[in-house]
């Protein structure tokens, strides 16, 4: 099967949920749409939710890919708030369709990733315990998570550059110095 196939899958269900919400499309509506069998989309996907879920890994890894971790966290938290806002009636409708948990599990997910990433090249050569980076980690997905949620459920209004612009002053700075001081912590501990 080709990946042409998979991309039509994709972009199918993306006008799809232009025009309904995601509880009211069924594969027979994607296939259909598609001009594909049942047996094709199930090649792909288990059910409309792995679709989805596709669809965001692959916008995740875009964002990430353009966007290295480190020192350009904004350009890319610019990027993927600029392309929520433009499909915004499909972020809607997928929103208003699986349960907030799973939302907030899937953003958790990926931030928690980019966190670590950073953790990593920031304490690079440096000694900091694991269960200390992924506490900060935890902590900041938490706090990035809750924030974005409420930007996407106040209807995106906020512009991307400010809303980021303010989220930098409050996380800049602190996130290295949160993993400085656990370094230092660590020093002090191996020296006494």
């Amino acid at each position: 099967m080709s990946s042409f196939t998979k991309k039509e899958i994709i972009s199918t269900f993306l006008t799809l949920l232009e025009q309904k919400p995601l509880s009211k499309i069924t594969v027979k509506n994607i296939v259909e749409a598609c001009g594909i069998n049942r047996n094709t989309f199930y090649y792909y996907y288990k059910d409309i939710y792995d679709l989805v879920d596709d669809i965001f890994k692959i916008e995740t890894e875009k964002v990430t890919a353009q966007n290295p971790v480190h020192g350009h966290w904004q350009d890319g938290c610019i990027q993927s708030m600029t392309y929520l806002r433009a499909h915004s009636t499909v972020i809607h409708n997928v929103f208003n369709s699986i349960s907030l948990e799973t939302i907030k599990a899937y953003l958790f997910r990926v931030a928690h990733k980019l966190l670590m990433t950073l953790s990593d090249k920031i304490t690079e050569g440096k000694y900091v315990p694991d269960e200390d980076k992924l506490f900060i980690a935890d902590f900041y997905s938490h706090a990035f998570v809750g924030i974005f949620l409420d930007w996407i459920r106040d209807g995106m209004k906020q512009e991307p550059e400010k809303f980021i612009d303010m989220m930098g002053r409050m996380l800049n700075g602190s996130i290295y110095d949160v993993l400085r001081r656990s370094c230092s912590n660590q020093k002090a501990e191996l020296q006494s």
